[in-house]
Formats: structure tokens, sequence, C-alpha cells
């Protein structure tokens, strides 16, 4: 429990798990959803037809301004706050893959082919693991994006995480507090980029990245 000059806070690990919670909820859901998604569309043109436009106009649209019009419809609770951290990161990781996919070398696929290999081989054996590096690459970037989301959502209607805590804590003019939330928030985005890092190196090396 943090108290000084009037402030009462929960401890730093309570608001930290909080936040660990709101944004791997969030993260994985996305990552489930739109990648596969994103895939598909790279390889079927019908469904590139059909979702490609909804998902471009989405694309720029400053995802925080909808968060009112998300309270309104789920409340204050955590749906709420994934769902803003889930609709800025779609985009990105749908796209990409979709991207991916298309800039996979046709040589390789009609390679493929003409050893007889099936659609779902060609995609196990050469468009998929081809595709791992630009997939990985929208992961990294929307680590960043999605720290930051968590943020901005944690500063409206929320009682606990890392900005709700340094927020609170400015409000009684705890400078310290404030720096601590801000360094673990830059952490939290830096030890994630880390660990998606790691994760490409360990499994792009046998056959994602281009000899």
């Amino acid at each position: 429990m943090l108290i000084k000059n009037g402030y009462q806070g929960k401890s730093l690990w309570f608001h930290l798990g909080i936040s660990l919670f709101r944004f791997g909820l969030a993260f994985t859901l996305t990552v489930l959803v739109a990648v596969p998604l994103g895939l598909w569309m790279g390889m079927n043109e019908t469904v590139k037809a059909v979702l490609d436009p909804p998902i471009e106009i989405s694309r720029p649209m400053p995802k925080l301004a909808l968060l009112p019009l998300l309270i309104i419809w789920f409340g204050i609770g955590e749906v709420a706050k994934v769902a803003i951290i889930v609709l800025a990161l779609f985009p990105i990781l749908s796209i990409s893959a979709m991207q991916a996919v298309r800039g996979v070398g046709q040589r390789k696929v009609q390679a493929a082919m003409a050893l007889g290999a099936s659609r779902s081989m060609i995609f196990r054996r050469v468009i998929f693991p081809a595709s791992l590096p630009g997939i990985f690459t929208s992961i990294r970037v929307s680590i960043g994006i999605g720290v930051t989301m968590l943020v901005g959502a944690e500063m409206i209607a929320t009682s606990a995480g890392i900005a709700f805590m340094a927020m609170s804590a400015s409000d009684f003019l705890l400078t310290n507090v404030v720096i601590v939330g801000a360094l673990i928030m830059a952490s939290l985005g830096y030890t994630l980029d880390l660990c998606a890092r790691a994760l490409e190196n360990r499994i792009v090396h046998w056959g994602g990245k281009e000899g």
C-alpha cells in the first residue's frame, strides 16, 4: 500500500499485474485472430476483396476516440480497455500478414507445385515460413502501439493499472511515483520487444529468412 501526503494506492505489483493482464489478453486475442485472417486474405482474392476495405478504412481512425463509445457499450470494466487495444492492433497485424504472404516469391511456389506439392503443403512448407519475418516485424511494431493504447485506456474510467497509478500520484504531486510509472511502461514495451525478437530468432532461423 502506497500512502504519502494523503495519497493512498495499492501496491506497485498489483497495478503492474493488472496492466500485464490487460495487455496480454488483448495482444493474444489479436494475434490469434488477425494473423490467420491476414494469411487467409493474402492467399484468397475473394476474402481480400471483402475484408481488406473495411480493415483499411479502420486503420487510420484514432482508436482512443472510440473509448468513450466502448465505455457506453461495455461499461468501465476490462472489456472496454481490452477492446480498444484490440481495435488498434488488429489492422496492423492483419494487413502485415496479408502483405507478407503476397510478398512470397512466386518462383518458390511454382517450384513446389512442379514437385507435386498440395496447396496445404505449399502453405506449410513455403508460404508460411517465408511470411514469418514480416509477421514478427508487425508484432514488434504492435507491441509499442499496444503499450501506448494501454496507457490511454488506463487513464480513463479505471481504478487500477500502472498508468492509473501515475495519474493518481500526479494529483498529489508525487513526482517519484509518476516517474516510476513512466519508466515501468517503457520497460514493459522494451522487455516485450526483446521477447518477441528472441522468439523470432528461435523460430524463423529454420526457414523463414531469405538465404
